[in-house]
């Protein structure tokens, strides 16, 4: 994961998971107000249970910075953390591989630079256009086997932001496509199903298939929130 973060634990007690109904989602954690720094959460990962939590702050003068401000839910407990852990470094190993654990799924990306065309002026003109407009356009896509993950203009995904394999016994992945829903499908890509709308991020699937972390930037960045999605059983086997 990324070195330059600031990393919140999050300890999840085991009433967590009992305390809500398959399908729910379910809100841990919400990171804001100034500490935040004009930060962003850019990880989330799991070490044998306990949900981490990763930001980079950043501050006016451009330092990065392990400020971050939690409310943790109920039967939480947030504690900051210097580095990630070995085990948080190996999960996220696993969660950002472009090859499922399984060795099933395979992970591929395509780029594309188009610039848009405007008008119906000179060929010379409407290039001039074009690039009043902001010029290129690069499109990435990611893909596995036949279906689409997720598709984005102008930042290319980094490995692991938008998707998550499953434990290895399950044979699955979670991604988020392009408007933010959350779909989980087989480690080949077949029977791709979505699970919620919204505008999702860095889903991460617990070590014991129980359940997904996911993260949701709200009020235009300067509020995170950390939720857990309670999975129905037909994906917990």
């Amino acid at each position: 994961m990324h070195r330059t973060i600031s990393i919140a634990l999050l300890l999840l007690g085991a009433g967590l998971t009992l305390g809500a109904q398959s399908g729910d989602k379910e809100l841990v954690a919400t990171i804001s107000g100034p500490t935040l720094s004009r930060g962003i959460v850019s990880g989330l990962a799991w070490d044998g249970g306990t949900l981490v939590i990763q930001t980079i702050a950043i501050a006016t003068d451009g330092t990065r910075s392990a400020r971050y401000f939690t409310v943790p839910g109920p039967r939480m407990k947030v504690v900051p953390l210097p580095v990630a852990s070995p085990g948080v470094e190996r999960y996220w190993a696993m969660k950002a591989n472009r090859v499922s654990p399984s060795g099933i799924g395979r992970i591929t990306s395509a780029d594309d630079a188009k610039l848009p065309m405007y008008g119906i002026a000179s060929q010379e003109q409407r290039l001039l256009d074009a690039m009043d407009m902001g010029g290129t356009r690069m499109t990435y896509e990611l893909r596995l086997g036949a279906l689409l993950l997720h598709r984005r203009f102008n930042v290319a995904p980094y490995d692991g932001e938008v998707w998550s394999w499953s434990p290895p016994q399950l044979g699955r992945i979670a991604y988020v496509d392009e408007k933010g829903a959350l779909w989980i499908a087989l480690a080949d890509g077949r029977g791709a199903e979505r699970l919620l709308k919204g505008t999702f991020t860095l889903p991460a699937w617990s070590e014991d298939g129980l359940v997904l972390a996911i993260a949701e930037r709200k009020d235009d960045g300067a509020k995170w929130e950390v939720s857990v999605i309670h999975l129905p059983e037909k994906y917990r086997r």
